[in-house]
């Protein structure tokens, strides 16, 4: 799917978040334009949007090859991604270089082997769900963060995970925006 693609995915959840609805009804199916089509029968191992092809598995994927620090300018100024594994998942975890003047921002991408998006947990704002070219998305907001949980299979997903000191839902538009980056370079099980 390309960023576009994605990020309507996306903001559908944002609005349902920003009506204070706690579903979003219907079902999220914006256009592909651009990049590769796969259909059922063919390998996850091709090309994304970016050109690299795109692993079999989350296996196959170090967490800090998903984003760069580069790609997060947009947001500040980000040392390279540390490696940050805590609980079930192996992620990465970027710091915005602070001037106490501008906003603090952490990003965060986890890969959860074993815990699909049906796994994610509430945290007191609800939990917007949509699917899109046959990917589950979840977006889980919370107290001035926000996690957008992107399916790669039933049992397996990539979290993009972002607190911004603006607060919650500039957390789950810079998370929406990350995801865009993120899903191609995902595979699809």
């Amino acid at each position: 799917m390309n960023r576009a693609g994605l990020a309507s995915v996306f903001g559908i959840l944002l609005l349902g978040l920003s009506a204070c609805s706690s579903s979003v009804g219907g079902e999220a199916n914006p256009s592909r334009t651009g990049g590769p089509s796969r259909s059922a029968t063919q390998s996850t191992s091709e090309m994304g949007t970016d050109g690299n092809s795109v692993p079999d598995s989350l296996a196959d994927i170090a967490p800090c090859s998903l984003l760069s620090n580069d790609e997060l300018s947009e947001y500040g100024t980000f040392p390279p991604g540390e490696r940050d594994d805590r609980g079930v998942g192996r992620a990465c975890r970027f710091q915005r270089d602070r001037d106490p003047t501008e906003p603090g921002r952490v990003v965060a991408v986890n890969l959860r082997e074993e815990q699909g998006v049906e796994d994610v947990i509430e945290q007191g704002y609800g939990v917007q769900r949509a699917e899109s070219n046959g990917r589950e998305y979840a977006q889980v907001p919370g107290a001035g963060a926000c996690l957008i949980a992107i399916g790669v299979t039933l049992t397996s997903r990539v979290d993009i995970h972002v607190i911004a000191t603006e607060g919650r839902q500039k957390s789950c538009e810079i998370a929406d925006e990350i995801g865009a980056i993120v899903e191609p370079r995902l595979p699809k099980g």
